[in-house]
């Protein structure tokens, strides 16, 4: 089964990392789609509102 990539305006729920403790319970919109950083990188990431910085997509849940 493939996992859709998350689209600007999808909802999501941070998991089983350090700032997912912290954030417990906060449902985060994406401000972008999401994105390798750059070609090299082996994963994804996007830009939630409100969090400063990107996130990797691998520890968010829709």
């Amino acid at each position: 089964m493939s996992v859709k990539p998350l689209k600007k305006g999808d909802k999501v729920v941070m998991h089983t990392c350090l700032e997912a403790e912290s954030n417990d319970g906060i449902i985060w919109t994406c401000k972008t789609d999401e994105r390798k950083l750059h070609e090299t990188h082996d994963y994804t990431v996007v830009w939630l509102e409100g969090f400063s910085g990107c996130f990797s997509t691998e520890y968010l849940q829709k």
